[in-house]
């Protein structure tokens, strides 16, 4: 099995000794960076001889308000652009919720894996509730064909493993792979778990797309290629296009052209072709470079 190289980003100051649970369980494709300041709390010294195979490496930074989060903050950056092109993850170990933006704004700018936890080894959590879905044509009027048991543990197995490959945390993962099982066997299945999980998770888009290719597999064959849910689909590229800051006019233009030609033979050139034409090569190319992994 094949390990994504993946960086550790430690707020020791923020999580203490707590942060490092599980890292006696990494792969030498794993890379710890332990932040801290003079006046950080004595270090454990058993973190540097049970590490698992990781490296580790410590950086020692001024003390000062919000020093540590400023100097991890821009060890980030610094690590996405010299890895640029690699297949990386980068995963923030703190409490502190204020990285979420700074997450968010990498996500956006360079499509990195970059996610927030508060220890290393995130502990398995019980699903939630499930929200109502929202009931849609697709999936009100579905059928539903003999299933095996064998497919469907295989099903939740493989979903399962793709969000974790995708560096979700363990509730997420769990919830997910439950809600998609639940699904198996019906004919349009992709459409609903789809909207199910745009009910329920803000990054809907990002979970849906790490688990469609798998999704797809166990469709009924007869409906693997139905027809997209165009209205699902309008507002998801809407959604990325708002949270890239762009105008009004460019999201309703974008999105109505994705919609005329998702699903149609060469339908992604023609999207990108349109976009360009409209735009120009530099505006045009940045916004098509927001939603190309969604169509």
């Amino acid at each position: 099995m094949r390990h994504i190289e993946t960086h550790f980003l430690i707020d020791y100051e923020n999580v203490g000794g707590d942060g490092f649970d599980g890292c006696d369980k990494l792969n030498k494709t794993d890379h710890i960076h332990l932040f801290y300041t003079e006046n950080a709390k004595k270090i454990d010294l058993d973190i540097f001889d049970n590490h698992g195979d990781a490296e580790i490496v410590t950086h020692k930074v001024p003390a000062g308000k919000q020093s540590a989060d400023i100097h991890l903050s821009s060890f980030l950056g610094y690590l996405i652009g010299v890895n640029k092109g690699k297949d990386c993850c980068y995963i923030v170990v703190s409490k502190d919720t204020d990285f979420d933006n700074v997450i968010k704004f990498w996500k956006e700018e360079e499509s990195a894996k970059v996610s927030r936890v508060q220890k290393i080894k995130q502990p398995a959590a019980k699903p939630a509730t499930p929200k109502l879905p929202i009931v849609t044509k697709s999936s009100q009027a579905k059928s539903v064909v003999k299933v095996s048991g064998a497919n469907k543990t295989n099903l939740d197995q493989e979903v399962q493993k793709a969000l974790s490959t995708a560096r979700f945390d363990n509730r997420i993962v769990n919830e997910v792979a439950a809600l998609v099982a639940s699904h198996y066997g019906e004919d349009r299945i992709l459409n609903t778990v789809h909207n199910e999980l745009r009910a329920k998770y803000t990054n809907y888009l990002e979970i849906y797309d790490s688990i469609k290719g798998v999704v797809g597999k166990y469709a009924p064959v007869a409906v693997q290629d139905t027809e997209p849910d165009k209205s699902a689909v309008n507002n998801g590229i809407q959604q990325l296009l708002s949270k890239a800051g762009l105008e009004s006019e460019v999201i309703n233009f974008v999105a109505s052209v994705v919609v005329r030609n998702i699903g149609v033979n060469n339908g992604k050139q023609q999207i990108y072709r349109t976009i360009i034409s409209k735009y120009g090569q530099n505006k045009g190319l940045n916004i098509y470079n927001h939603i190309k992994k969604h169509i």
